[in-house]
């Protein structure tokens, strides 16, 4: 009997896929690397090789080894003990990779997900390019005012490029707006 649930026959495929008590982990990890899924060890090298700059890479191949070591110990734990924590075993395998800060040389790729995974862990990144992160927050125009939101996009030069804007009135109203594709 599983140690951890008490629910279903001890397996490896249980205890590390399928225990109610350990999906807690992963459900923890799927929050910090969107679209992530884990339902065999197939699934854990699949994630940790995928897309992603060297830095992410390790960061996944850390999370994944301490979330897995975590729930041995937890299993150990219990058996022994007979408590359990889950919370603390995530703060745990948070603070373990919090530990390749400044372990890595290697680069990240420019994109928010990337941006994510590494500011989660507060890990000091050696960028390809300078990152000055902003964040920023929309508001609605002041009372009488008309905001114009504009963005454009480009790929390559020469190459396509579009560009677009859109018109609130301070009521929050929407008033118009437009796309165009631009040949440069």
């Amino acid at each position: 009997m599983c140690s951890l649930c008490e629910k279903q026959e001890e397996s490896i495929q249980h205890l590390f896929f399928e225990c109610s008590i350990i999906l807690h982990i992963w459900s923890w990890v799927r929050q910090i690397f969107i679209n992530s899924h884990f339902s065999s060890k197939d699934d854990l090298f699949s994630f940790i090789k995928s897309d992603g700059r060297p830095l992410v890479r390790l960061i996944k191949l850390v999370v994944i080894t301490f979330s897995i070591w975590m729930i041995w110990h937890m299993r150990n734990y219990v058996t022994f003990q007979d408590r359990i924590d889950v919370s603390r075993a995530i703060l745990v395998v948070k603070n373990l990779t919090c530990l390749v800060r400044n372990s890595s040389k290697a680069s990240i790729k420019n994109d928010m997900l990337n941006f994510n995974v590494i500011n989660f862990f507060g890990i000091n990144t050696r960028s390809d390019k300078v990152l000055h992160p902003l964040s920023v927050r929309w508001e609605f125009p002041s009372p009488d005012w008309v905001k114009a939101n504009t963005n454009s996009a480009a790929r390559g030069y020469p190459g396509l490029a579009t560009c677009g804007s859109f018109f609130r009135w301070s009521m929050k109203e929407f008033i118009g707006g437009f796309s165009a594709f631009i040949d440069v």
